[in-house]
């Protein structure tokens, strides 16, 4: 093996290794900081609450104060503030604050550190790639790396469970509420924790034609049910990807070029297109149709049918009803423009 290559294999094994340390660190802190669980820190914050109310009573009662300056003094007691403007005078005011002291500020201190070890995980968890916001159940996978993944995490944020997996994405662009995995995309033990066979759909971009490829093929194995839109510049990945059974792919240089010559047959209509791509306003829905029209043309359809129907989906083929008025058949599917 040559020389260069035999340091760059010694490199590469000597990080995995540091990383699986890391990983193997993180994890046993995990599972120390679980042990102690919510219910446990919420008995812990209404014991130290209880214990404050109780000393605030007694201290009123022995040291003939007002409600509202003995709960002040427990309070800065508990909080080891202590000002001093307030300190009990008798012995049984002496007993109480010492009560409140070895009871409250334990519990207290135990509180802070449990939630400001939970805000420590979830920035390590980020940092590391193990950033899980909720159930992965009827989600949306993106993967692969660059802008093109952080503008589809824009517009459907708030709107789907989305679950980011990427090798080379930068934690810190990704909203707190989207769901990052850090690995490789090709990888079937990286797509095994994001659960793709319970996902909703998924979204293959910016990565290389090799890669793309890959990375459905690993996908397709794992969930063949799943869902796939793949974004690539090549024709031939494309129909590649039709060969493997992903069937939804765009072609991003015959988008674009069909949307310049678009333009240039109506000046308006590349302003239409972004319009109804880009606009918050509404979304474009794939709603199945309902029996009671089988049998009807598109056009009836979109005489009575309570939203705007932009085509219809017939036997994997999108149909516009311009050139033709179909006859609806079960299982069709329904474009529809509906407000977000």
């Amino acid at each position: 093996m040559p020389f260069d290559s035999f340091h760059i294999d010694s490199y590469r094994q000597k990080a995995m290794m540091r990383r699986k340390g890391a990983g193997l660190v993180f994890v046993l802190f995990s599972k120390l900081l679980h042990a102690i669980s919510r219910k446990t820190t919420g008995y812990i914050a209404v014991a130290a609450v209880l214990c404050i109310l109780a000393g605030a009573l007694l201290f009123a009662h022995f040291e003939h104060k007002s409600i509202w300056t003995a709960l002040y003094w427990a309070v800065t007691t508990a909080t080891t503030v202590g000002y001093g403007d307030v300190s009990p005078s008798t012995p049984a005011g002496r007993i109480i604050a010492v009560g409140v002291m070895v009871t409250t500020i334990p519990l207290f201190g135990t509180l802070f550190s449990v939630l400001a070890a939970n805000f420590a995980e979830t920035k390590m968890r980020r940092l590391m790639g193990m950033v899980m916001s909720g159930p992965l159940r009827d989600h949306v996978i993106l993967l692969g790396n660059g802008d093109e993944i952080l503008g589809v995490v824009d517009s459907l944020k708030g709107s789907v469970h989305i679950v980011v997996v990427s090798e080379e994405m930068d934690p810190a662009k990704i909203p707190p509420s989207v769901s990052y995995v850090k690995g490789d995309p090709r990888d079937p033990s990286v797509l095994a924790r994001v659960k793709p066979q319970s996902a909703r759909h998924a979204l293959i971009t910016g990565a290389k034609d090799g890669e793309i490829l890959e990375i459905a093929i690993a996908l397709k194995e794992a969930a063949p049910q799943l869902k796939v839109t793949v974004s690539t510049k090549s024709t031939l990945a494309a129909r590649a990807l039709k060969a493997i059974g992903v069937e939804n792919t765009v072609l991003w240089n015959e988008l674009l070029g069909n949307t310049l010559a678009k333009s240039l047959q109506a000046p308006h209509a590349a302003d239409l297109l972004l319009h109804l791509v880009n606009s918050e306003e509404f979304i474009i829905s794939e709603v199945k149709m309902d029996a009671s029209f089988v049998g009807k043309t598109l056009s009836m359809l979109r005489s009575s049918y309570p939203g705007y129907v932009l085509g219809l989906v017939q036997n994997n083929e999108v149909i516009m009803g311009v050139r033709r008025d179909p006859t609806l058949q079960p299982g069709d599917t329904l474009l529809v423009l509906e407000a977000h």
